[in-house]
C-alpha cells in the first residue's frame, strides 16, 4: 500500500487509490480491495448511503463516478465469484469477435470444489471443471480472466452452441490469426467426436 505524501490527507489519498484501481475495472471494486487501501467497513457504508458509491452485491460495489462499460457486469460478477472463477463458453467467445454469438447469460468456470456456489445473480451460469487449465487457455483482461479463444470454442460447441457459430469463430480466429489448428488440438483432448467434427468442418473451410 502507498505510503501518504506529506501534507496529503490520508482519507483522501485512499479514496484516489481506489479510484484508480477501480477505473481500471469499469469501476468495480470489492470490499477487501478497498480494506486493502486502508478504508473500513464504516467508511464503505458511509460512501453508500452518501451515493459516491454503489453496491452492487455481497462485497462488490462500483464507483459513480466512473463511467459504465459494457464489460461491467462481467467484471462485478468475477468480483463476486473470487479469483478462480474464469469467464468462459459464449461469453468469453463473444469478447473475440470472431462470431455472431450473443449470450443471454454470464457464462463462468469455477473448479469442481465450488460446485455449490450460488450465481451473483439470476443471469450467471456457472460450469465446473475438475481439468486445470493447461499454460496459455486463460488470458487476463481489465478486471476478470477469460478463456483462451481455442478453449472458448471447444467449451462452447461441448455445450451445443450453434454449429455454425462455432465453425466461423473457428474459420475467422485463424484468418486473423489468433489461433493456430495447434490450439485446437491443444484444447479438446478429451472432446467428444461430435466437438471433433465441428472443429474439423472450420478448418477445411
Amino acid at each position: 500500500m502507498t505510503e501518504p505524501r506529506a501534507g496529503l490527507n490520508p482519507g483522501l489519498l485512499r479514496r484516489r487509490q481506489l479510484a484508480q484501481l477501480a477505473s481500471e475495472r469499469s469501476g468495480v471494486f470489492t470490499a477487501s480491495a478497498a480494506r486493502a487501501l486502508g478504508m473500513t467497513s464504516s467508511a464503505l457504508a458511509y460512501h453508500s448511503r452518501t451515493g459516491t458509491i454503489e453496491r452492487l452485491g455481497h462485497g462488490v460495489y462500483r464507483l459513480v463516478d466512473v463511467p459504465s462499460t459494457s464489460r461491467e457486469p462481467l467484471v462485478a460478477a468475477a468480483a463476486a465469484l473470487g479469483e478462480d472463477a474464469v469467464v468462459s463458453h459464449e461469453s468469453a467467445l463473444q469478447l473475440y469477435g470472431v462470431s455472431d454469438v450473443a449470450p443471454s447469460r454470464l457464462h463462468f468456470t469455477v473448479p469442481r470444489t465450488r460446485r455449490y456456489v450460488a450465481p451473483p445473480a439470476p443471469d450467471v451460469e456457472l460450469h465446473t471443471t475438475t481439468r486445470r487449465f493447461a499454460p496459455g487457455e486463460i488470458v487476463q483482461h481489465a478486471g476478470f480472466r477469460a478463456t483462451s479463444l481455442a478453449r472458448s470454442i471447444i467449451d462452447a460447441a461441448r455445450t451445443h452452441t450453434s454449429p455454425e457459430q462455432i465453425t466461423m469463430a473457428v474459420r475467422e480466429g485463424l484468418r486473423r490469426g489468433l489461433l493456430t489448428p495447434r490450439d485446437l488440438e491443444r484444447a479438446m483432448p478429451d472432446a467428444p467426436a461430435r466437438v471433433r467434427r465441428l472443429i474439423e468442418q472450420g478448418l477445411s473451410a
